[in-house]
Formats: structure tokens, C-alpha cells, sequence
């Protein structure tokens, strides 16, 4: 799923300007070809580790062919400005189409990005894409809460991001240590509260209030279960919710999501208070959970502080390691003595 392009070709530096210049270009063009799929009616619909389904709304993990070339037109315009980049996206590595889009990069010239974003080793850069987050949605018509999602990693931090909303034509940027742009709501009515209204992945709404949300010492009022990470992160950032909870979801959904949060003075982090890194070496599951919100975060955290959890988890997994010990040894011993016995067979 590593997209890599020939080591010759990569260039020293890349000003971060201009790469998330192209990325809030190529997600609105990203957008147009969604649309142009959905209005066909042509969705080519399939779940990725089963196939096709007469009965769409059965599809578990759906891909459609927007989600493909939605990605397709994303990662070879990106891949085309800044030659020596990483493009990691959900659909995989794909071929470049017959014409490959030439990005914008200009769109953000009367920013004034902190000088350390003005030349970052290419190197350094890792890009997550999710084309299109919300393919169910998609699928059934729920088009507001589809998004498309850019997410720019620098040494494994997620630095900078783009959340794009097609149907709706909204776009927000970030950057960390710089702030946002595009069409959030106003932050300044932004303000703790103790309300504690919390939202998830619909389909993890059960799952997660019967452990995640039971877990917390200080509950929460509500729950609400909808679609597409990249929107429920913006709904917390906007106050319409106060957290955003998934049991398991990949670092293409929340790259983006969480540097324009962090760029406003939000947190995400795994369910035990830890950041995630998103290097291109890293694994693409987010797989302790996701935690994210714009104030008090460590009393959303499940398992954050809870000593007894923490202990049993301790001496469980000290256990595992014993256990593990133990039947290595029991193998080797095993083995040892097959080998002497056949040697003593052909002596």
C-alpha cells in the first residue's frame, strides 16, 4: 500500500505550503469525481474481502469505483508535483490514469507558516489518503457526511491535513503550530462544557458503549452513531459534540483529522492517552482505539489511570510472555530430543 517513486527522482525539500496547496486542490477535484460516479448510478459497489452483493447495505468494508479513482487522481497528482514523496492510500497502490492532473500550488501564497515548514526533506513526508471516508454512506445516499481526507505526516507527526465534504462543498485546512482555514465554524464559541455528548461509527455504537463508555469515570450524556471519521472529527471541533470515539479504524482516517484538530488545540490519541505515529513504516491499523477531543481529554480516556485495569492488563500480558516461554522451551526440547534419538538410530 506504499506508493514510492525511483530514489533518483526525489527532491531535497518540499515547502509545506505547496503540498497542502495540492492537497486542498486535488481534494475538491477528488470531489467532482464522486459525483460524477454517484450521478451515473454506476457505483461498481463490492465489499473488499467478499465482492459484490446484490443487497448493497449488507456490504461490511464496500469500495466503489469512486473511492478508486478518486485515490487514482490524488496520489499521481501528488506524486507527479513532488517527486520522492510517500502516498499511502486505503485502495492501495494504483496505476497512474491516462492523464495525470497538475495541482495548484499556490493557493495558500498569503499564509504565513512558521519557518520550519518552509523546507522539509522530502524524505520526511508521508501523505494519507482517504479518497472517499463514508463509502456506506455513500452508498445509501447519505451524502453530507462523505468527506474526502488528506493527511500530511512530518517524522511520523501528523503535521497538516485537508477535510473535504463534496456534497456540501466545505473544505477545512490546518496546520499544527499555525492554525486553520476554510470553512469551520466560528472557534470562539468553542468552550468546555459538561454536557459530555459523544459520538461514534454507527455501526461500533453497541460495541462501544457496552466497554469503551462503560470504562469512563466520568460517563458521558450521550451517544450518537453516524458515518465517515474525517466528519466526526470536524463535529467535535465545531462543539456540536465533545468527543469522537472508534474502536479500531486506520491511520488514513485520522492523519488529517487529527492535525487540524491539534492545529486548534485538540487532542487524539489511542484509548490509553498515547499519540499515534504516522510513518510510513508503521502499521496502517490504529488498533488501540481512537480518542478525540477539543478539551478534558484524559476523562475520556477508558483505561487511562485505571490502576486495576492497568495491573490486570500488566500480569496478563506477563503471563502471555511466560506461557509463550514455556511452550518455546517445551518445542526446543522437544526437537532436541527427536534429533538425538535419530542419531542414535543411525549410530
Amino acid at each position: 500500500r506504499i506508493n514510492h517513486v525511483t530514489p533518483g527522482s526525489m527532491a531535497a525539500c518540499t515547502p509545506l505550503k505547496s503540498i497542502l496547496s495540492a492537497c486542498i486542490d486535488v481534494a475538491r477535484q477528488a470531489g467532482e469525481v464522486m459525483k460524477k460516479v454517484k450521478a451515473s448510478g454506476k457505483l461498481d459497489a463490492k465489499d473488499k474481502y467478499v465482492g459484490p452483493s446484490l443487497d448493497q447495505s449488507t456490504l461490511t468494508d464496500p469500495v466503489t469505483i469512486a473511492d478508486v479513482e478518486s485515490q487514482r487522481l490524488i496520489e499521481h497528482a501528488l506524486l507527479k508535483a513532488f517527486p520522492g514523496i510517500i502516498v499511502i492510500g486505503e485502495e492501495g497502490k494504483l496505476e497512474p490514469g491516462e492523464e495525470i492532473y497538475t495541482p495548484k500550488l499556490d493557493l495558500l501564497n498569503d499564509e504565513k507558516f512558521p519557518e520550519r515548514y518552509t523546507s522539509i526533506p522530502t524524505a520526511d513526508i508521508t501523505v494519507w489518503v482517504d479518497p472517499l471516508d463514508g463509502t456506506k454512506s455513500f452508498i445509501m445516499d447519505n451524502l453530507d457526511v462523505v468527506t474526502c481526507l488528506i493527511g500530511i505526516s512530518v517524522r511520523g507527526s501528523a503535521t497538516a491535513g485537508v477535510i473535504y465534504y463534496p456534497w456540501r462543498d466545505k473544505l477545512v485546512w490546518g496546520v499544527v503550530g499555525h492554525g486553520i482555514g476554510g470553512d469551520l465554524a466560528p472557534l470562539s464559541s468553542l468552550e468546555p462544557r459538561a454536557r459530555r455528548k459523544s459520538v461514534c461509527w454507527f455501526a461500533e455504537l453497541e460495541k462501544l458503549k457496552k466497554h469503551a463508555y462503560a470504562a469512563l469515570k466520568t460517563p458521558v450524556g450521550s451517544v450518537t452513531g453516524t458515518g465517515s471519521a474525517g466528519n466526526m472529527i470536524i463535529k467535535v471541533m465545531e462543539g456540536e459534540y465533545d468527543s469522537y470515539f472508534h474502536c479500531a479504524n486506520n491511520k488514513w482516517d485520522t492523519c488529517a483529522g487529527e492535525a487540524i484538530l491539534r492545529a486548534v488545540g485538540g487532542t487524539l490519541t489511542d484509548f490509553y492517552g498515547k499519540p499515534y505515529f504516522y510513518d510510513k513504516s508503521m502499521p496502517h491499523r490504529n488498533a488501540t482505539g481512537v480518542v478525540a477531543s477539543m478539551f478534558d481529554h484524559a476523562t475520556y480516556l477508558p483505561f487511562c489511570g485505571d490502576e486495576a485495569f492497568l495491573k490486570a492488563e500488566e500480569k496478563w500480558g506477563m503471563l502471555y510472555k511466560v506461557a509463550s516461554w514455556g511452550c518455546a522451551s517445551v518445542a526446543l526440547l522437544a526437537s532436541g530430543v527427536i534429533v538425538a534419538r535419530r542419531i542414535n538410530q543411525r549410530k
